[in-house]
């Protein structure tokens, strides 16, 4: 758990070039995420659950900084406070969505478990998308610095 805190601590110091790789880092945590909330459905420990799930919040805040980081990059002052409010706005829809389809019972209304399941699903999904567009940008910028020492 303390090396997650370091990297916390640590993600706004980094020398990373976020508009390449910021994508890959994007899925490598979705896919963190998703794996975590697996290993949580298959474990029948009550620890490997807790740990489990510090383990999630920490890397979903990660998550979240980064992401947020790549949103602002490439806005101006003007349109911050628009932009992060369309998108909470966005983000809360979605999730009211997602839950009253998995969790109520007028919906799918299935066990912990299969939540669980669902939502490890969605990280993992939501981890290939990342890798496949984090692979197009490298692609891309690959492409057009070839491009530009020929």
């Amino acid at each position: 758990c303390s090396n997650i805190k370091y990297k916390l601590l640590t993600t706004d110091f980094s020398s990373a070039d976020w508009s390449r790789w910021g994508e890959v880092a994007l899925g490598a945590l979705s896919a963190l995420e998703g794996g975590t909330l697996f290993a949580m459905v298959f474990s029948a420990n009550i620890w490997v659950c807790y740990c489990g799930y510090i383990v999630f919040k920490s890397l979903y805040m990660l998550l979240i900084t980064i992401a947020m980081f790549q949103i602002a990059a490439g806005l101006n002052m003007e349109r911050y406070a628009l932009v992060f409010g369309a998108n909470t706005f966005c983000a809360l829809v979605l999730q009211t969505i997602i839950t009253s389809v998995v969790v109520d019972s007028s919906g799918l209304g299935v066990d912990i478990v299969t939540q669980f399941t669902v939502y490890g699903a969605y990280f993992s999904i939501i981890a290939l998308i990342f890798f496949l567009r984090g692979l197009y940008t490298t692609i891309e910028k690959r492409k057009l610095n070839q491009s530009i020492n020929q």
